[in-house]
């Protein structure tokens, strides 16, 4: 699951909305599941850091200092605060994280930061010894109440103020990680990568499990992926890339550009023998166009790296959502994200996503020190004859060897970390660039303001912060989304929603809460004929409460159906309490816990997606299913 686009042939569902009963894609775009309410943007928090000309936090700015801009006009600054974040006691690592379930009329100041360490591709100790300095940074210089995660390839762990329990889960890491990285060197090779590797084989997912169970009190979990609104497109994009540099491309689609360029030639009154070498080059052109002057063999592999570490950001994103205030995504990457013709729209698409959900990148290039200057052509210098008059041969034009590639890889990671108000550390001391991050984000300054448009069409807007000190450095959320939603009211609810909504969207199997699934078609006495779902659920993996030998649970599941083509026909949610005792405990422990869920058989051949949510161990799991007509 490094990767999350879609495997062809499986059902993708698109942000389903709960119910008791099934119910159409048309209507279900019109309700919400009991208990939602509608929600607009009442306030727009803006968490803002101010520093010096030597990158010290300015404290001293009043309200009257600020001016707040929204896609060019003014608003008015409605809340003004100061935060400080100093020692205090850890609200404790069992104790659920802070949920934002709505706006409000003013934000709620926080006591505390919250840090996500995603630990993207390449090798992040090798060059800058990187984990050593994120180990330092956990263990030294976070705040006892400071919440801190790990995500790692497909699995996090949970937020918690246990600070040594996530320095042991990096522990593991540095020892692990190169094992897994070699794996994927060596296999990431050739146009299968543009797709992204679905999921680490077997034989390495031990290796995964090494770095999130050494520790007792500290639980991890697979994270169904973010919204990917891009992903579409991004893929379209490298299956060109990939297509036109191995010459499989559209060969109609390539004569007339062929023409075209023998036309803008003619025009420009390059001689006929010029005209037939711009032609014979198009292809080579065309390649380094696309790939940034990398080699194609290069450029492959980067890509597939780009991809994966893109959908991790997205995830991380979705992970830290709905948790209060403002969040710090610590992305970590061997080299930064490689895009067909270097193209920034991907950068700002992911910084957009970030800033709606109130979340600072900083990214931390870790693939080592930029190349050294060298000469433009090989040339042995030779000293001159000792006693001779002459001079060794002069030597030869400087020039980089770093390539556009390179340059545009390390440029996506200032732009992300530039548009969320994170840092960009490139090419630099790793710890001395987390250092720079512990103490700018001590003290920040809360703004919010009401939007003077209230025109909720969902559109991305634009947020401009200025202050009337000259010389200053602003960090801050540069924009949001103006959505109209439903979304319910209750934290568990809120959670279950949202935790089944994207395992639904992802064409994965997620086995942090394992079952088996079956159906089978009856006919009913009246009516159209049903499919009933048969789930066994693994009851040692569900967190039941135990209370006087009786052992309470509850699990939230969806299942959602299409017809042979996959379109969706509708879907069907269910709460299953539990509470078990004596030889039924047993018998659920050793063989499952059954659950039946029956759906119409509205269509012969059919796709379903089971998912299950254990409400109070906040873990999911899904399976697909294909119903062959009988």
């Amino acid at each position: 699951m490094l990767c999350g686009i879609a495997a062809a042939g499986w059902l993708t569902v698109a942000a389903p909305v709960p119910s008791s009963q099934a119910r159409g894609p048309a209507q279900a775009q019109k309700q919400g599941p009991p208990g939602t309410f509608r929600i607009r943007v009442l306030l727009v928090p803006i968490d803002v850091i101010v520093t010096d000309d030597r990158d010290r936090p300015v404290t001293d700015l009043k309200q009257e200092d600020f001016q707040i801009f929204e896609n060019g006009r003014p608003q008015e600054v409605r809340h003004f605060a100061v935060q400080t974040f100093t020692a205090a006691m850890p609200p404790g690592p069992a104790q659920p994280s802070s949920i934002r379930i709505s706006n409000v009329i003013e934000p709620k100041p926080q006591s505390a930061r919250t840090f996500l360490i995603l630990l993207g591709r390449g090798r992040h100790q090798q060059a800058l010894k990187a984990v050593d300095a994120l180990i330092q940074f956990v263990r030294q210089d976070l705040l006892p109440q400071d919440r801190i995660a790990v995500y790692a390839y497909n699995r996090a762990t949970d937020f918690t103020t246990d600070h040594e329990q996530v320095a042991q889960v990096l522990e593991q890491y540095k020892k692990v990680s190169d094992n897994i990285e070699s794996w994927l060197e060596l296999n990431v090779r050739g146009l299968r990568t543009i797709y992204g590797i679905k999921e680490l084989p077997k034989s390495l997912q031990p290796e995964v499990a090494r770095i999130f169970e050494g520790t007792t009190n500290l639980a991890s979990r697979q994270v169904p992926p973010g919204r990917l609104t891009a992903e579409g497109k991004i893929v379209k994009d490298w299956e060109l890339a990939a297509s036109l540099i191995l010459g499989t491309s559209d060969r109609a689609a390539e004569a007339e550009q062929r023409v075209a360029v023998a036309d803008d030639a003619a025009e420009s009154g390059l001689p006929g023998a010029k005209v037939m070498q711009s032609l014979l080059t198009f292809d080579e052109m065309q390649q380094k166009g696309i790939t940034l002057e990398l080699p194609f063999d290069e450029f492959i592999p980067r890509a597939g790296g780009a991809i994966e570490d893109m959908q991790n950001l997205f995830t991380c994103i979705e992970y830290l959502r709905y948790m209060e205030g403002e969040k710090h995504l610590l992305f970590f990457s061997g080299q930064g994200l490689l895009f067909p013709y270097g193209n920034t729209d991907y950068d700002k698409g992911i910084a957009a996503m970030a800033n709606d959900a109130r979340v600072a990148i900083d990214t931390f290039h870790t693939g080592g020190l930029p190349p050294t200057v060298m000469p433009t052509k090989g040339v042995t210098l030779t000293a001159a004859p000792k006693g001779s008059t002459g001079t060794s041969e002069p030597p030869p034009p400087m020039g980089s060897v770093f390539s556009a590639g390179d340059t545009a890889q390390a440029q996506s990671l200032r732009n992300i970390a530039a548009i969320t108000g994170g840092r960009a550390s490139i090419f630099q001391d790793i710890g001395g660039a987390l250092d720079t991050v512990n103490e700018t984000t001590r003290v920040q300054y809360l703004l919010g303001y009401y939007p003077a448009d209230e025109n909720w069409n969902d559109k991305y807007r634009q947020i401009q912060v200025k202050v009337n000190r000259p010389g200053l450095r602003l960090y801050f959320r540069r924009g949001y989304f103006a959505r109209d939603t439903l979304q319910p009211y209750d934290r568990i609810e809120f959670l279950a929603y949202s935790r089944i909504s994207a395992a639904g969207g992802w064409a994965d199997v997620i086995d942090d809460v394992p079952f088996k699934i079956s159906a089978a078609r009856s006919a009913a006495d009246a009516g159209p004929s049903q499919l009933n779902v048969d789930l066994k659920i693994n009851a040692s993996k569900i967190a039941l409460r135990t209370d006087d030998n009786i052992h309470y649970g509850r699990l939230r599941l969806a299942i959602f159906y299409a017809d042979g083509r996959q379109h969706m026909l509708g879907e069907v949610w269910k709460t299953v309490g539990l509470k078990l005792l004596g030889q039924t405990y047993k018998e659920y422990m050793k063989s499952g816990i059954p659950v039946s869920v029956a759906i119409p058989a509205q269509a012969g051949d059919m796709y379903l997606t089971a998912v299950v949510y254990d409400m109070a161990g906040d873990k999911v799991g899904s399976r697909r299913l294909r119903v062959d007509a009988r």
